[in-house]
């Protein structure tokens, strides 16, 4: 399976396990978040995700309203969030979110679960095993990927 949407950063970034499916799709920005929940249960049934999907929507979610309050300057009408779920050989889901802007504050802080917000929340819980972003080659843009582990999911 080739990995064509990814980021040349991302592709470099250690996952720990290849890629093996992916499913990409682009959200206008005008209705991202409604479509976001729609296009990711989609996404996690044609991957057959054997994890959460509860969980793994509260993180697409997440991404995606973060990309739309602090991914850059205001869009155009448009303008489509990237965003990209794949699984690795190990069975973890990765969650990708395309923003507009290179710069991540206070990362390191929410990478450790430290401060506000839904993101350190889903960190904190432990529901994103580990996050991450890259810069685009241009340095226009980033993608924040978090990771989630498969497990045993009570029915």
């Amino acid at each position: 399976m080739g990995t064509g949407w990814l980021t040349p950063a991302s592709l470099l970034s250690p996952i720990g396990s290849p890629i093996t499916r992916q499913h990409p799709v682009e959200l206008p920005v005008a209705t991202a978040r409604q479509m976001a929940r729609i296009k990711g249960r989609v996404g996690l049934t044609v991957l057959n995700w054997h994890g959460s999907v509860p969980e793994a929507l509260q993180v697409l979610s997440v991404l995606v309203d973060n990309a739309l309050q602090h991914g850059g300057p205001s869009k155009p009408a448009d303008a489509v969030l990237r965003v990209c779920l794949g699984i690795t050989e190990a069975r973890q889901l990765l969650v990708d979110v395309e923003d507009f802007s290179p710069a991540f504050a206070d990362f390191q802080d929410v990478r450790a679960g430290i401060g506000d917000g839904l993101l350190v929340e889903l960190v904190r819980s432990e529901a994103i095993t580990d996050l991450t972003w890259f810069v685009d080659p241009e340095a226009q843009s980033k993608t924040v990927r978090a990771v989630l582990a498969a497990g045993v999911v009570e029915p």
